[in-house]
């Protein structure tokens, strides 16, 4: 997993899945310890597993909860569109979840 954590934006490439899915939590983590809102760059993954999924979830309820936010750069494509179809991640009746990670775009 090749990563990136500058200012307020956390960049991930590559793959992030189960084998170093505790290296993507800690980049978020110190993301947002030290910043009240942080932005996330997904274009560039390669492969991706549930984990990364719920690990963004899991983030993103946390940073709501604490008054800060989470946001994607750009709705997710490729292989994190595919795990979120796969997962049932994209259901229509869960609007903040699905335009989180689509931004409002008509896809599934």
């Amino acid at each position: 997993m090749s990563d990136e954590f500058q200012d307020s934006v956390v960049r991930f490439s590559g793959n992030v899945n189960i084998s170093n899915i505790a290296d993507a939590h800690g980049i978020l983590l110190a993301a947002l310890e030290q910043n009240n809102s942080i932005t996330i760059e997904i274009d560039d993954l390669e492969e991706v597993d549930l984990t990364f999924v719920q690990l963004i979830e899991s983030a993103r309820r946390s940073a709501a909860e604490g008054e800060r936010s989470i946001a994607l750069r750009k709705a997710a494509q490729g292989a994190v569109l595919q795990v979120l179809q796969r997962g049932g991640f994209l259901d229509p009746e869960e609007r903040d979840r699905t335009n989180f990670w689509l931004q409002g775009a008509n896809q599934q």
